[in-house]
């Protein structure tokens, strides 16, 4: 079905009944052609088929606690106020 973005924004109801029957909706707009299908229920990994796409990062493991990770931020902060002994 192909059809234009004004006459597909007042027929919506009938290009989705369309797409459900498994028809694909071709919308001509301006610049560009939209397509409107029905598609399959999302898998449970959203990225799954575009390992192509994007590189992989892999983050190195740092074994400091939570704890210890705040008190080396405030000691590197607070470094200027320490206190002196006499």
């Amino acid at each position: 079905m192909k059809t234009t973005l004004t006459a597909f924004q007042r027929n919506f109801r009938q290009a989705r009944e369309a797409a459900d029957r498994g028809d694909i909706v071709i919308v001509s707009g301006e610049h560009a052609d939209y397509v409107f299908e029905r598609r399959a229920a999302s898998s449970d990994h959203p990225f799954t088929g575009l390992e192509g796409v994007f590189g992989a990062v892999t983050l190195p493991r740092d074994h400091a606690t939570i704890r210890d990770k705040v008190r080396q931020r405030l000691t590197a902060k607070n470094r200027h106020r320490r206190r002196r002994t006499a």
